[in-house]
């Protein structure tokens, strides 16, 4: 038998979670980066932009392998309507061998995303924030603010916040209006990018295409910490920022600017005390989260334990055969 988690399952089984679970899942999986295998991913290119990611890990210490094939493909002609983002992810017992679940993955990997980057903001920020901004507030800039205010709650965190949002097809109507009870928070709703990041202590991007940069360079405060999510419209930050933090250096070593870094470390080492992180309230700080497999290795194997999901029968060969 294995079992199966559907979108639906996980997304009911998410909704009744605090944000802030999830932010120590990704804390505790940043922290004990180096006891996974988990190898870059490689991407299957197609045609219009189409494409697959497939990302294998391995956790010995949980028993756990996972591989999650992941990917964007636009709606061809005469489909009817379905996510252009979507996934699956097979989990396995890694001592055995043996196929334990098949998991949807566009859920697991909309929230893993969104709470690593409110990890980076509250981790690289400096101590005294009090302005946000906030680019692209779809489904993953949900999760990740959300988190954020779960951090501040749980680390009683209670000063007064501004919010700085970017206006675009009226998202920010809507985000106002999901966000508008928590306390201490107060929005305030901007035409350009500029002028949500200019004054802003921490930006948080989720726009997934962007092809030019959002603001010149004197845009950006000393002290700011700017998370790209999906890596678009910072790259004149890469040669005047004073530190550059990662999931993963080696998957960014292909960006245009990367050998021009004034400097480059992981979270992971940040987090292990390897390197300094914020050392001042003056330093500029961008933060790439490329997207590392051991996030869904983690919040896989936790819904597999918290969720019943569907248990199929799946007959794997049990003697040695011969053809």
């Amino acid at each position: 038998m294995i079992k199966v988690l559907d979108f639906q399952t996980i997304k009911s089984a998410s909704e009744s979670m605090n944000p802030y679970e999830w932010y120590k899942w990704v804390d505790d999986a940043i922290k004990n980066k180096d006891n996974f295998q988990c190898p870059p991913k490689p991407r299957l290119s197609q045609e219009g932009g189409d494409y697959f990611n497939a990302m294998p890990a391995l956790y010995e210490e949980s028993d756990t392998a996972i591989l999650k094939m992941i990917g964007r493909h636009y709606l061809k002609e005469g489909e009817n309507e379905r996510s252009i983002m979507m996934g699956d992810l097979l989990l396995y017992d890694s001592k055995t061998g043996i196929l334990k679940a098949l998991m949807d993955a566009e859920y697991i990997t909309t929230l893993r995303t969104g709470v690593v980057g409110a990890h980076s903001g509250f981790l690289y920020a400096k101590k005294d924030f009090n302005t946000i901004g906030l680019i692209g507030l779809g489904n993953i800039m949900n999760v990740c603010f959300k988190t954020f205010i779960s951090i501040l709650k749980e680390k009683h965190i209670n000063r007064k916040i501004i919010v700085k949002l970017h206006k675009y097809h009226e998202h920010e109507v809507e985000f106002v209006k999901r966000f508008s009870n928590i306390e201490n928070i107060s929005f305030e709703l901007y035409d350009s990018y500029e002028d949500v990041i200019k004054g802003s202590d921490i930006v948080f991007s989720a726009v997934t295409i962007m092809m030019e940069q959002f603001a010149s360079d004197d845009c950006f405060k000393e002290g700011v910490t700017i998370i790209p999510i999906h890596m678009r419209g910072f790259q004149n930050c890469d040669l005047f920022f004073d530190k550059v933090f990662t999931d993963d250096v080696e998957q960014i070593r292909g960006f245009k600017y990367f050998d021009k870094f004034k400097s480059i470390n992981t979270v992971s080492d940040t987090l292990l005390n390897k390197c300094e992180g914020r050392s001042n309230n003056k330093e500029r700080i961008i933060v790439y989260n490329y997207g590392i497999a051991i996030h869904d290795l983690v919040f896989a194997n936790k819904f597999y334990k918290l969720v019943d999901g569907k248990n199929i029968e799946y007959n794997f060969c049990t003697t040695k055969f011969f053809i």
